[in-house]
């Protein structure tokens, strides 16, 4: 089959013929239709430092995907050649303190495909019967290959209640501009948005947010402040990682709002713990990845529904044979990139 790996400790990412991967007797076997690509990829494609330290080529990577049932392992029951999938790709030990307390997500010997173990930038994947999600037949293939970066977005703003609040979104990558549409769906009654990149402001203007701004430009407190009546922001939403824009996430929180932060800094972040988050009164959360499955069906119920659409934040698309190209695209500020495999090399 054909699959992106990454062969080596190095930068660079090969697409190549490789064996088809073995399936044990409780394990699905997909045939990968469509791949999102994300900022780890991104990170493995370059080698940085996380890569150097987490990865161990020969890797094939990807996450992000959808496609079809090929073929199903003996013990494996309601799932049948055919059927249209994805698959959360945190493989829980089921075992650990986390695991049998309703903390899955958060398991402490997690393994995740593209990253752990093989992934999905191939022809086809593996992966438990347990952790295979089916489809529903009016949700398109690229918006399933969507539903790992969703169900962090949706895992984000469903952490805390946010009808009728005022919303904070720092950093509009494309799960960024996911909680926006997902924070507006859910009620909220004003959104602001902070992005350096004009693209993404103007996705998440899209998406529907009220008040978007260039924190290079312009103040993140100053305008946070005019657009709450001088109170802050009831929910902030902090999806960028970058150093400053944590910082600016808790001064903008209102006194006694809610924090969460999702993005990855890269370095240490110093706080003014008594100033910032104790006399405040905030409610601070990290985030990672999706309750495993209580995020699921929150996401299924609103695609249904038709409450919210993703697909505005798809911005390219490209074939395997253009890892060049995808790569660029994200590293440019792009949306929301996919590959579809069904798009064989001209």
């Amino acid at each position: 089959m054909r699959a992106i790996v990454k062969e080596s400790a190095a930068p660079g990412l090969t697409l190549k013929e490789i064996p088809a991967p073995k399936m044990g007797a409780g394990d699905v076997l997909i045939r990968v239709k469509r791949v999102g690509l994300c900022g780890t990829d991104l990170h493995i494609y370059h080698w940085n430092h996380w890569a150097e330290g987490r990865i161990h080529p020969p890797l094939v990577i990807g996450h992000e995907f959808s496609g079809v049932v090929e073929e199903t392992g003996p013990f494996v029951t309601g799932f049948a050649a055919g059927d249209k999938v994805t698959a959360e790709g945190h493989i829980a030990c089921g075992a650990c303190f986390q695991c049998r307390t309703g903390l899955a997500h958060i398991c402490r010997r997690v393994k995740i495909i593209g990253v752990d173990r093989d992934g999905a930038f191939a022809d086809l994947v593996v992966m438990p019967a347990g952790n295979v999600w089916r489809i529903d037949p009016q949700i398109s293939l690229d918006v399933a290959a969507l539903h790992d970066p969703l169900g962090n977005a949706f895992h984000t703003v469903m952490s805390t209640d946010v009808r009728g609040k005022r919303v904070l979104v720092l950093g509009c990558g494309p799960i960024g501009l996911f909680c926006i549409g997902i924070a507006k769906a859910s009620g909220a009654a004003r959104i602001i948005a902070s992005e350096v990149s004009e693209n993404r402001l103007a996705m998440a203007g899209r998406m529907g947010a009220h008040r978007t701004l260039n924190p290079l430009k312009e103040s993140v407190a100053k305008v946070v402040l005019d657009e709450t009546d001088g109170e802050g922001a009831d929910v902030v939403l902090e999806m960028s990682g970058n150093v400053d824009a944590v910082k600016q996430a808790l001064r903008a929180a209102r006194d006694g709002g809610d924090v969460s932060l999702l993005g990855l800094p890269n370095e240490e972040v110093s706080i003014d713990v008594t100033r910032d988050v104790i006399f405040k009164g905030i409610t601070l959360r990290g985030i990672v990845g999706r309750r495993m499955y209580d995020t699921w069906y929150q996401m299924r119920s609103f695609l249904l529904a038709g409450l919210f659409d993703p697909t505005p934040v798809i911005t390219h698309r490209f074939g395997m044979h253009e890892v060049e190209s995808a790569m660029k695209a994200i590293a440019s500020g792009a949306g929301k990139v996919l590959f579809n495999l069904e798009e064989t090399k001209r």
